[in-house]
């Protein structure tokens, strides 16, 4: 295993994202216990001492695996945890960062986060955090008691809103998303050079894109690869993309299986920055512009179909499940947010309200048909 160094510790440059382990009876709630603890310790005894949770995952569980099979192996202070605080619980009744920390060092436990990130942070949540929270006296005091370590942001903003937060506090680090699709989305390479002009290394999430950058079966995708020479696999391309830049902490996997941890160690073994190839390079930009042309359903995600819908549907995020996977040609990576959010597509009653109100004048009601009919035909 390669290792960057972050204040003279060595941090492996693959970190373990427990976002998606594995699960019984297809509930995020029932972690797959065995085999999580075989994918943690073999990611261990391979040199990954980086492993990536947060409060919601698995809803509440992946700490608690986390903090269950560190302990049972003895092994908590030879990794580092890296835990978030839940941001998007702010304004609900009962938000309280203190406890909902002390919650979290229980589920791990452990009586100390070595890197803890405000989750998902945009700028209003950063001046609500400042302002009706006092967050920077609360960091600066778990830092000054040890009971943070570092202290860092994950984030899904502009790119702005990622420049005024890196300038208002001092962060040790941050982490964004990024991948070949999504380098000029959210931070993108401009929060990549704007980072390490502060001197603020980052963490990167999704460098596959949650699985979508796969490619499992798509004879369109094997021809742009075979066009320019590629070899090595679509998820190696991926992570060969992003191992590539500069100023880096971590690269986060999401491993859902013993397999995945494997391939994934071997990879980034084989990666250093400056690596990525010409003909590498070539084949990113085509199979980029590729995907750029594939027809999918034109929903921009206002939401204004959702408010006058009887039955709650999530008619934005079943358009996105299906996007996803007509685009990518992985119905799979999508079946996990198409499950949990996209469960009573079968309740549409037909009212019409939501074609009504649809700025792009969408047959919604056809389109949901056609969405659970991939999905669930």
């Amino acid at each position: 295993m390669r290792y960057n160094y972050f204040h003279g510790e060595k941090l492996s440059v693959l970190g373990f994202g427990c976002m998606r382990l594995p699960v019984l009876d297809n509930d995020q709630s029932k972690i797959d216990m065995p085999q999580v603890e075989e994918m943690f310790m073999y990611a261990y005894e391979n040199g990954v001492n980086y492993y990536d949770t947060a409060y919601p995952y698995h809803n509440g569980f992946s700490e608690v695996a986390l903090g269950e099979i560190l302990a049972k192996n003895n092994i908590r202070d030879k990794v580092n945890i890296a835990t978030k605080l839940f941001t998007l619980e702010i304004g609900r009744p009962g938000f309280d960062p203190e406890k909902m920390l002390a919650t979290q060092l229980e589920r791990l436990k452990t009586d100390h986060i070595d890197y803890y990130l405000i989750h998902g942070l945009h700028g209003d949540q950063w001046d609500r955090l400042k302002n009706e929270y006092n967050i920077i006296d609360f960091l600066n005091e778990k830092r000054r008691k040890g009971i943070i370590r570092h202290m860092g942001f994950s984030f899904h903003d502009s790119y702005e809103a990622f420049q005024k937060i890196i300038d208002d506090y001092s962060w040790e680090f941050a982490q964004i998303q990024y991948n070949y699709l999504d380098n000029e989305i959210q931070a993108g390479d401009r929060g990549l050079r704007y980072a390490q002009r502060r001197g603020i290394p980052l963490n990167i999430m999704e460098p596959i894109k949650g699985g979508n950058l796969i490619f499992p079966d798509y004879p369109a995708i094997d021809e742009i690869r075979a066009k320019h020479g590629i070899t090595e696999s679509n998820a190696e391309l991926a992570l060969r993309y992003v191992f590539d830049k500069e100023n880096l902490h971590v690269v986060l996997s999401g491993m859902s299986a013993l397999d995945q941890v494997k391939e994934n160690i071997a990879i980034a073994d084989r990666c250093s920055v400056g690596g990525l190839t010409e003909d590498e390079k070539a084949c990113i930009d085509d199979i980029r512009a590729f995907l750029e042309s594939v027809p999918t359903i034109p929903c921009t995600g206002c939401r204004y179909c959702v408010a006058g819908c009887p039955m709650q549907i999530h008619i934005p995020v079943a358009f996105s499940c299906y996007n996803g996977a007509v685009k990518f040609g992985n119905k799979v990576a999508q079946m996990r947010s198409y499950n949990r959010d996209c469960s009573n597509l079968a309740d549409c009653v037909e009212c019409r309200q939501c074609a009504e109100a649809c700025p792009q004048h969408l047959d919604i009601p056809e389109l949901l048909k056609e969405v659970r009919a991939y999905f669930e035909g």
